[in-house]
């Protein structure tokens, strides 16, 4: 349940009938972990100091970047009067000092998404509740436990977050490393 007090103009909102959205999580799913393993190395400021001076540097491709590129040509097969059909978020814990790195990777990409949420380290669930997507991905087994009693949610099994995930056990890491052999030809 949404909190109408913390967030009044999210519960208002209502979404065209027929159109599926689809919800990103960036570091570690649109985007390589890259930026997930300085914070878990150097905490927080390390991050910050980082990001501020790769901020002009496009981040490395993760897992998913293939996908939003292709859910982007779906979009634009359906012309201008259509597009409205496929609707693309990113939905990440960074906040402001990593949100130019983002714009720079997603212009040097071509990737258009419809919204971007820098939540600054808030529970995604929320949000993800208001967006109401067909699926949301992310690579943190936790934010897919609180995610999935609202919304259909997929971990992307990729990166420093998946390091003690049973790669046999899970079908979508094999689809994974598919995903990384083809980004290391």
């Amino acid at each position: 349940m949404i909190n109408a007090d913390l967030f009044p103009s999210l519960v208002a909102l209502s979404w065209p009938e027929g159109q599926v959205r689809i919800a990103f999580d960036g570091d570690g799913v649109l985007f390589s972990d890259q930026a997930e393993r300085i914070f878990k190395t150097q905490g927080l400021e390390g991050f910050f100091q980082f990001e501020r001076e790769h901020g002009h540097t496009a981040l490395p491709k993760g897992p998913m970047q293939a996908f939003a590129l292709k859910l982007q040509k779906v979009r634009q097969s359906l012309g201008e009067t259509h597009k409205w059909r496929v609707r693309t978020f990113l939905v990440t814990a960074r906040n402001d000092v990593g949100n130019v790195r983002v714009f720079h990777t997603l212009k040097e990409w071509g990737l258009e998404i419809d919204e971007t949420h820098f939540l600054g380290g808030l529970d995604k669930t929320p949000f993800l509740q208001t967006i109401n997507p067909a699926i949301f991905f992310d690579d943190s087994r936790d934010n897919i436990d609180r995610a999935k009693v609202y919304v259909p949610s997929a971990q992307v099994v990729y990166g420093i977050n998946n390091v003690d995930v049973n790669p046999v056990a899970t079908s979508s890491s094999i689809e994974n490393k598919n995903v990384q052999n083809e980004h290391s030809t």
